[in-house]
This record gives structure tokens, C-alpha cells and sequence, in this order.
């Protein structure tokens, strides 16, 4: 995607190629393939990334997976900021133990791929000695945590309709969805959808929901000052209290010390509005402005 873009920063690290991109609202990046693999950080913004059978849709803070020679193209559905990182195509055959990367595009969440991801941002934009050190550990760590999620993923085998309910609930996680919407959208019975969509996802349509909801909060918190209780309705919580209980119970730390871990204070922050739709292009400002 990144030959579609413009080029922010770009840092070749070892056998990673770490660039920031920019991609404007309504671009169409024309069916293609990468020689190498590739592993995407949402910074704002979303896409809609389509292969020869299926489609997924990608939000700020959505870290993703591509394996090289996929054939795919992409849509932006806002302006899109996102840190790309190309791994040479021997790398991984390299390491030892090798391993086991999906071999098909993947998205991954929770916890430790979240606190990757934005340590490996942190670090890009810092470039000072160390850096280039840390961004390889990260990254060794990232494809680790991609050849875990690739272990039995049923999502591969869900019928068509289901995994259309999946990409309803990706996108539209900040809206007020029920099972009823959501069946009638894919045209089954909202009890049939509830008991497929656990079979297959391991949870039920609310906790894909509510996961979502604090993967955005945790992305908002690492990226931008916006106050703990705007990102609580920014997300779809009732209060501040609910998102602390909730981030807590899903991230293991509460939202604060979350903030405090990823380090916004030390490399400045991006002031950008995160509403459904924005799609003004960050600024990025001073730490304390």
C-alpha cells in the first residue's frame, strides 16, 4: 500500500523497512501484491482492504498482517496514517526457532500486541542509538505474537454470512449494534447469529464489542492528551468509571497507567479528532502542549 501513499518518515532497520504513511480519504489502491511481508499499525484513519474471497475492514489501532505475493487493494475510508513495517522476504527463514506466520492476512488484538505496537511507534519516532535495537526486539516479539494467533483460527472456516457479521462488528463497533440489526443485516435469526458467532470467535457478539471499544480507548490514550472522560464516550462507555473498570478488567492496568507506560509524554502527542468519520490529517505537537 505504501507505493500509493506519501512517505512521512521512513528508517530502514536491519531487515525492516519502518515508514509512516499518509493515504487521503477515497483513495483506491488497485488490486497488487508485496514482494515482502508486512505488518500495518492503524495510526487515524480506516481502510478496507479486499482479497480474492473476503475483505476486512482496518481502524486506528488495528495492527494487521499481510503475507507477501497476498493479491489484494485497498480503499481508504478516511485519511489514514499508518506505520508500515516491510520484513525482508529470507528474514524469517532465518530465525530459529522459525516462526509460524499466518498464511493469510491476519489482524491481531489485546494487550500485548497493543503495548507492541505502540513501543514500536514510540521508539521509530524517537531515533536516538538505541532505538534501532529496540524497534528489532519489537518486532521479533510482534511476529511472535502473529504466530500465536494463526494456531487453529476457526474464523478460517466461518460460514460467509458470519464472518459478514464479524466485519459489521469491526466497523461499526462504536454505533449502537444489537443482535437483532446485526441478523437482519445478514439475513439469519438473531439466535442462530449469537450461537454461530460464539462457535467460531470465541466469544460472544458483546465482547468482540466491548474489546474493540478498549483497543480504540488504549489507542487514543498512547496517541493523543484527549481527556480520560471524552475517550469514555468517544468509545461507547457510559462514563469515565465504566472505561476504567473495563479497560482494567481486559488490559490489566487501568487507563492511566496505561497512559503513562506508553510514553506520549516523551515524544510528544498527535492532536487528531477520532470521531467516527474524521478524517483530518494529525498534527503532531510538542509533549505539554
Amino acid at each position: 500500500m505504501d507505493a500509493f501513499g506519501q512517505t512521512l518518515r521512513l528508517r530502514t532497520i536491519g531487515p525492516f523497512t519502518v515508514s509512516e504513511q499518509f493515504y487521503p480519504k477515497g483513495l483506491v489502491a488497485a488490486r497488487h501484491s508485496h514482494v515482502s511481508d508486512y505488518i500495518t499499525f492503524v495510526l487515524a484513519g480506516a481502510f478496507r482492504e479486499r482479497y480474492a474471497t473476503r475483505s476486512i475492514v482496518c481502524r486506528a489501532g488495528a495492527v494487521r498482517f499481510l503475507p507477501a505475493g497476498v493479491a489484494h487493494d485497498n480503499e481508504m475510508l478516511a485519511d489514514l496514517r499508518c506505520l508500515h513495517v516491510a520484513v525482508e522476504p529470507a528474514t524469517l527463514s532465518q530465525l530459529r526457532p522459525q516462526p509460524v506466520v499466518p498464511r493469510s492476512p491476519a489482524e491481531i488484538s489485546g494487550l500485548t500486541a497493543t503495548w507492541l505496537a505502540n513501543r514500536l511507534y514510540m521508539e521509530f519516532s524517537r531515533e536516538d542509538t538505541a532505538s534501532a535495537m529496540a524497534i528489532q526486539g519489537l518486532m521479533l516479539e510482534l511476529l511472535a505474537e502473529f504466530a500465536r494467533s494463526e494456531d487453529a483460527d476457526p474464523a478460517l472456516v466461518a460460514p460467509h454470512w458470519l464472518k459478514r457479521a464479524v466485519e459489521i462488528v469491526e466497523s461499526r463497533f462504536l454505533e449502537r449494534l444489537s443482535l437483532a440489526t446485526i441478523a437482519s443485516e445478514v439475513g439469519v435469526h438473531y439466535v442462530h447469529l449469537s450461537r454461530q458467532f460464539h462457535k467460531y470467535n470465541r466469544c460472544t457478539v458483546g465482547e468482540l464489542i466491548r474489546r474493540r471499544r478498549v483497543q480504540y480507548a488504549s489507542h487514543l490514550l498512547a496517541h493523543s492528551n484527549t481527556p480520560l472522560a471524552e475517550i469514555a464516550l468517544i468509545c461507547g462507555f457510559s462514563d469515565q468509571s465504566h472505561l476504567s473498570y473495563l479497560f482494567k478488567r481486559h488490559m490489566g492496568m487501568s487507563p492511566s497507567k496505561f497512559r503513562s507506560l506508553a510514553g506520549t509524554s516523551s515524544v510528544g502527542v498527535i492532536n487528531v479528532d477520532f470521531s467516527p468519520g474524521a478524517n483530518a490529517l494529525p498534527r503532531r505537537a510538542a509533549a505539554g502542549e
